[in-house]
């Protein structure tokens, strides 16, 4: 009986140890509130215009590496977005542009959206249409 409950607790401790090595290997590196939050503000921000995330990455680049790749992300999506609106603001003279700036700003939206909530998370995203400028 004894023996029973000897070979009991050592499997016991050796399913917590494998558990525990399992469990350090998947986890990714957790990203404080703060970085996630100021994240978020460089995507939702950005749809306002493109001087507030520039200087949130500014402020935030050293001290965050999370802040550093969401707002290098968002500057380059702006970047690309502010490209995309003028072509299509020129392709008005042509009837064509009218429907692309309809198009190009639900596609802002949905994107600035979906950056945001992964940022918020903690995961990193890349903007499917930005150039990459910066980095």
């Amino acid at each position: 009986m004894a023996q029973a409950d000897e070979n009991a607790q050592s499997e016991g401790n050796s399913g917590q140890g494998s558990q525990t090595g399992q469990n350090i290997k998947n986890e990714q590196p957790e990203t404080s509130k703060d970085a996630r939050k100021m994240a978020v503000l460089c995507h939702l921000l950005g749809i306002a215009g493109f001087f507030a995330p520039l200087v949130i990455w500014l402020s935030e680049k050293d001290k965050h590496k999370f802040v550093d790749e969401h707002g290098q992300e968002a500057l380059n999506y702006q970047m690309s977005m502010m490209l995309y609106f003028a072509i299509a603001g020129l392709l008005c003279f042509i009837q064509i542009g009218f429907v692309l700036l309809f198009v190009l700003l639900l596609l802002h939206i949905i994107f600035v959206g979906e950056a945001a909530a992964k940022a918020s998370r903690g995961e990193a995203y890349r903007y499917p249409i930005a150039f990459r400028l910066l980095k």
